[in-house]
């Protein structure tokens, strides 16, 4: 029995994504991510996230919808407010 699951990195993107909310209101800045999307034989999904300059990191997450990119940029946005 095998004891480990082997994913390849499928594709790679630049993501840009604006910040929202009341602290950025009138003045919108975008954060660019870098995002990892891998599969594994099973065509299991596994998403991460870096957000260079911001130090902010999404390690590789299970990822379960049809569209893994959307899914992605879904958690990315959840994760920027807490770094205003």
């Amino acid at each position: 029995m095998e004891n480990h699951k082997e994913f390849t990195v499928k594709n790679h993107y630049l993501v840009e994504i604006k910040q929202t909310g009341e602290a950025v209101k009138d003045n919108l800045k975008a954060w660019s991510w870098d995002i990892y999307i891998a599969m594994n034989e099973d065509q299991q999904y596994r998403g991460r996230a870096l957000a260079p300059g911001k130090g902010v990191e999404i390690p590789w997450t299970e990822l379960s919808k049809s569209d893994v990119l959307e899914e992605m940029i879904t958690i990315c946005e959840q994760e920027m407010p807490k770094y205003l």
